[in-house]
């Protein structure tokens, strides 16, 4: 069974629900801490909730390495 990583203790929030509210919209501390209460209490996790948000962000906005620029001219050799 894999191990379950706490990022607010106080709350007992986990990077799983972490990563679910911010899969569901979630961009910033303050949109977690009202969904999770994540920085609710003393506030140690808002460090790891903000490499949370910013790991997810890194993901989906870095281009695929198998994506490759096409030319607007080549658009148009192959429509025709």
């Amino acid at each position: 069974m894999g191990s379950i990583l706490y990022i607010c203790i106080c709350n007992a929030v986990t990077e799983r629900e972490v990563y679910a509210a911010i899969d569901a919209g979630a961009t910033t501390v303050k949109a977690l801490n009202r969904q999770l209460g994540v920085g609710a209490e003393c506030g140690a996790c808002v460090g790891c909730a903000k490499a949370c948000l910013s790991n997810k962000q890194t993901a989906t906005t870095s281009p695929s390495q198998h994506i490759f620029p096409i030319a607007q001219q080549d658009i148009g050799m192959t429509l025709r």
